[in-house]
């Protein structure tokens, strides 16, 4: 008898988790608050890995067909195309790999998070169709009592119960309780995430956070804004990390982010994302607790904005919000498990943000979210055995992560003041 899997979150984790369950045999049902539209238009950037970028191809039929990808580099994709591409054959599943790569490359890598949603989702919807696919060599088929259901904003959660395994949805104004074999959160870290509901409905399997160290300057955001005359810097180098070595500002420079409300002697840590097909760019980092308390557009706009001037020692450029605006604090927590076992052999397992959330210290990626996913190819098969293995594996990932960025602070500092001791202001 095939198992049932709900899945709560139709992101970026909730949809690979879908095929992980998938691969495994589960009929698989999506359930989202938000509706279409809403869904994929998310426009905060995310980071797509190497490795990510490589699983991604290898799901398609591209490489077959004479296609080649070069990801060598951070931050830098190219699809290749073969000589002879304008004779192939190519369907409507090839279209679609073939603009996600497109977009890849035109984007440096750093995607708007609901253009990777949009793509994940159709792409899942041609593997269900065509009832399997291929991956590192292994084939995968569906039976025909697999389901692949989604429900976007048309279904309300009304009750679900851990002892039963039953979780019961209003859609179109009636109610109905169906059986689940696994239940997964993927619904993220937010005041409308779904394991508050199952900690309050089922107290005695709630799901517990352990707070972990978070940075000293706890203060971020992150913005989008159109420009025009684009500093050349920016050009050449679409995509400038906290990690490149020259985000350090000079004691001057600090001195006059301190009229925006800059508390510290240090420069503030920050990344950048330059799109040339979009005139936009896309900048994320740290920010003065002030504008976190005050929470204004216009105030953000000119921190981020002032912020690119003095590292691009440019002040010919104009900006203009463009839509994205976001402050907040990280707040780095991890669920108590990554599984909690049900009385009748099933599971209730958190992933993604609502397993521990994304940290924005050095990067915005995506790569812990599809961990998570992926995570339940094996875990199924085991019980989820290793799950505590995996929690702390994650946990020392974030502190490796957080030590490096303290690194990082203190590097930076010591290259900008070195650097104005040998060359002065500029």
């Amino acid at each position: 008898m095939t198992k049932n899997a709900y899945i709560m979150g139709i992101g970026p984790a909730g949809l690979a988790a879908a095929l992980a369950l998938l691969s495994k045999g589960y009929s698989v049902h999506l359930i989202d608050s938000r509706c279409e539209d809403e869904l994929f238009k998310r426009r905060q950037g995310v980071v797509i890995n190497k490795d990510t970028i490589a699983d991604f191809f290898d799901l398609t039929q591209l490489k077959s067909k004479g296609f080649y990808l070069n990801n060598r580099k951070e931050f830098h994709c190219r699809i290749i195309a073969p000589y002879n591409e304008s004779s192939l054959d190519l369907d409507e599943e090839d279209q679609l790999d073939l603009s996600f790569f497109k977009l890849i490359e035109n984007e440096n890598t750093v995607v708007a998070v609901g253009d990777l949603q949009r793509y994940q989702y159709n792409k899942l919807k041609c593997i269900y169709a065509r009832r399997g696919y291929t991956f590192n060599e292994n084939s995968y088929e569906f039976t025909e009592e697999q389901q692949l259901v989604f429900h976007m904003g048309d279904a309300e959660i009304i009750e679900v119960q851990a002892q039963e395994q039953k979780i019961t949805l209003k859609i179109a104004g009636e109610q109905q309780s169906y059986g689940f074999d696994l239940l997964i959160d993927a619904s993220g870290k937010t005041a409308k995430s779904f394991t508050p509901i199952w900690n309050q409905q089922n107290p005695q399997f709630a799901i517990e956070y352990e707070k972990l160290e978070n940075p000293e300057h706890n203060a971020f955001g992150i913005i989008s804004l159109s420009i025009q005359n684009a500093p050349f810097e920016m050009i050449g180098t679409p995509v400038i990390t906290p990690l490149d070595g020259k985000m350090g500002l000079s004691p001057v420079k600090v001195q006059e982010l301190k009229e925006l409300g800059w508390e510290h002697e240090r420069s503030p840590v920050f990344f950048l994302k330059y799109s040339k097909t979009q005139q936009t760019v896309y900048a994320a980092g740290e920010i003065p607790e002030c504008l976190l308390a005050e929470n204004n557009p216009a105030k953000i706009t000119q921190w981020f904005h002032r912020l690119m001037q003095l590292r691009l020692n440019n002040e010919k450029f104009r900006t203009k919000l463009s839509g994205l605006v976001s402050v907040f604090k990280i707040d780095i927590e991890i669920a108590n498990c990554y599984a909690m076992p049900l009385p009748l052999g099933g599971n209730f397992c958190v992933i993604g943000d609502a397993f521990m959330p994304a940290n924005f210290l050095l990067g915005h990626g995506i790569g812990n979210a599809f961990e998570d996913a992926n995570e339940l190819l094996e875990m199924v098969d085991n019980q989820f055995i290793n799950q505590d293995f995996y929690r702390e594996e994650r946990v020392q990932e974030y502190r490796e992560i957080l030590s490096n960025f303290k690194d990082l602070i203190e590097s930076n500092e010591q290259l900008a003041k070195l650097e104005y001791q040998l060359m002065g202001p500029k």
